[in-house]
């Protein structure tokens, strides 16, 4: 211990002593910090250690520790190989090499069984355990986020990937890029993380944050030659380019169709997103035909089933093309994808010919809430509104339609 504990790690340990305090004093109501910090510090002192501010003396973050059951992990060897290791783990995970990545883990994992008794160590093995499932759970990511900023950089890096792969699944409507900053995610320096942010930005239009972004993937990925990177960012832009530049899109679109990935692997997921941004690009600039080919073509992935439903439904409104007979039966939505229940079961009553008097009901009570949630937003208020102007030209009564123009100025 001639050299004591890095400032770096010190830093990691001062949440890591907060942490585990807190743990100890919701277990003991009666347990407070003047008993905590009795024998090893001021409350003073305690009070810099927990605003983040590094305190010279090592043995003071030592104490801590043990009065709290743990030590620190001074064994170069150790760390040094776990280091290695974990700088593997990040490139199995930009390669997007998934088998052997889950099976490095584990058997990371396993080494790390017998070190696990040290403070950071063992937040390190609670979190790393967490990630093995391929989805985290809604327990499993709040307790990986509040433990972020106790891991290393190649940890953060590696637990990252998982927690923004959740954030943009399941709750990108409901944080921004303050909140990403906050938790210490903005700043992930791995390709795979930067797609990820890249995702998040777009689906918060945050247009100039994206293409910045896009672009220093775009160039990484060219850089170290991770070819199904550059292929998924090059789609991801067309997301962007249908916003800010829709002259362009049909020009980098192309760019996709040159690459060799997507004739060569079909079943790469991120070929039907690529069928999905287009048949947008084309329903929003009105040429259906186009749009309705595309998004059939989308929907043989389960992860577009739903959204082109709704597009297919809504050309049908608007124009005379029919939707077939077998897209009619109502299915049961996944509940990853409830987002699309309430608009989905509007058209399935609407192909059922209840009641306009039903149907409007329907769309106003369950369709017209968190339509924000939605990307691109406006283009299903655009839809919610064409509906209730189609219901209006059957009844002639545009009180709903008038009511949802006037909430939606």
């Amino acid at each position: 211990m001639l050299l004591g504990i890095a400032n770096a790690d010190k830093k990691r340990l001062s949440v890591f002593i907060q942490f585990e305090l807190k743990k100890r004093m919701r277990q003991d109501p009666d347990y407070t910090v003047d008993e905590f910090v009795s024998g090893i510090c001021s409350k003073t002192k305690f009070k810099l250690l927990v605003q983040n501010k590094e305190l010279f003396d090592s043995d003071i973050y030592e104490f801590f520790l043990r009065k709290l059951g743990y030590e620190f992990n001074y064994d170069d060897k150790i760390i040094s190989r776990a280091l290695a290791d974990k700088r593997d783990l990040l490139q199995l995970l930009e390669k997007q090499n998934m088998p052997a990545f889950y099976q490095g883990l584990q058997k990371y994992l396993k080494d790390m069984e017998s070190v696990k008794e040290y403070a950071l160590e063992s937040i390190e093995y609670e979190c790393f355990n967490w990630i093995l499932d391929v989805e985290l759970n809604t327990n499993a990511f709040s307790a990986l986020l509040v433990r972020f900023k106790m891991l290393d950089d190649y940890g953060q890096e590696i637990c990252g990937y998982f927690l923004l792969k959740y954030i943009h699944d399941h709750i990108a409507d409901r944080i921004d890029e303050k909140w990403l900053d906050r938790y210490g995610l903005k700043n992930l320096k791995a390709l795979q993380n930067q797609f990820w942010i890249l995702k998040l930005l777009i689906q918060w239009e945050a247009y100039y944050d994206a293409s910045i972004y896009c672009q220093n993937v775009l160039d990484q990925a060219y850089k170290r030659k991770n070819d199904r990177l550059f292929f998924h960012t090059q789609i991801t832009r067309l997301f962007i380019v249908m916003k800010i530049q829709p002259s362009a899109f049909e020009h980098y679109a192309n760019q996709v169709l040159e690459n060799p990935i997507i004739q060569e692997d079909r079943e790469d997921d991120y070929v039907y997103e690529f069928y999905h941004v287009v048949g947008l690009h084309y329903f929003i600039e009105k040429n259906y035909e186009q749009a309705w080919h595309y998004f059939r073509r989308a929907m043989n992935d389960e992860l577009y089933y739903f959204p082109e439903i709704i597009f297919l439904n809504h050309m049908a409104t608007i124009t005379s093309m029919k939707l077939p007979e077998e897209l009619k039966e109502q299915i049961q939505v996944p509940q990853d994808q409830k987002i699309y229940q309430p608009i989905y079961r509007y058209f399935c009553l609407k192909n059922k010919k209840e009641s306009y008097d039903t149907l409007e009901t329907y769309l106003w009570d369950n369709c017209c809430k968190g339509l924000d949630r939605f990307y691109p937003s406006w283009v299903m208020k655009d839809i919610i509104q064409t509906e209730f102007e189609w219901i209006a030209s059957q009844t002639g009564d545009k009180k709903y339609l008038n009511r949802f123009l006037e909430e939606n100025k």
